[in-house]
């Protein structure tokens, strides 16, 4: 179920869960301008945009590379070759209200199908209420860029 923030925006009810979660995102950069590919949210609780690199939950069994291609695959209907490992990074944060703990293996990556590259926005098919965008690199009144340690590496 989704909830209308004060600026009419829909944001996603979604609570992080009460464990440790382990995720693996891609670091996904335009072949031409350099912005990052991210997935929009809005944080309801404190009416914030976020910005994270797209991806999600390593599944028991699955390495980080084989989670990035099936998460492309579900949330934007696209296949993705994975590179290098760039970084892990332990992110410890509130969301929604809630305190959340993740643990993000961060791999370069690039799209396999060129109309990725356009301006989007991009729906993440599993999640109505987020978009896949291009968004900077570096800029001022860029919405937040997490986990919160993703901008030294940028």
């Amino acid at each position: 179920m989704d909830i209308v923030t004060e600026g009419g925006a829909s944001a996603s009810e979604y609570l992080p869960p009460a464990h440790i979660r382990v995720l693996a995102l891609a670091l996904i950069r335009h072949p031409s301008s350099g912005a990052v590919f991210v997935t929009e949210y809005l944080d309801p609780a404190r009416g914030e945009s976020l910005h994270r690199p797209a991806g999600g939950g390593i599944e028991f069994g699955e390495t980080a590379q084989q989670a990035l291609r099936r998460e492309f695959r579900e949330e934007f209907d696209t296949e993705i070759e994975v590179g290098d490992r760039v970084a892990v990074l332990e992110n410890i944060f509130v969301f929604n209200g809630r305190p959340g703990h993740e643990w993000v293996v961060l791999h370069e990556a690039r799209f396999l199908d060129d109309a990725m590259h356009g301006p989007g926005p991009h729906p993440v098919l599993d999640a109505p209420t987020d978009l896949g965008v291009w968004r900077p690199a570096t800029g001022t009144d860029l919405p937040r860029l997490v986990p919160d340690a993703l901008g030294d590496l940028l």
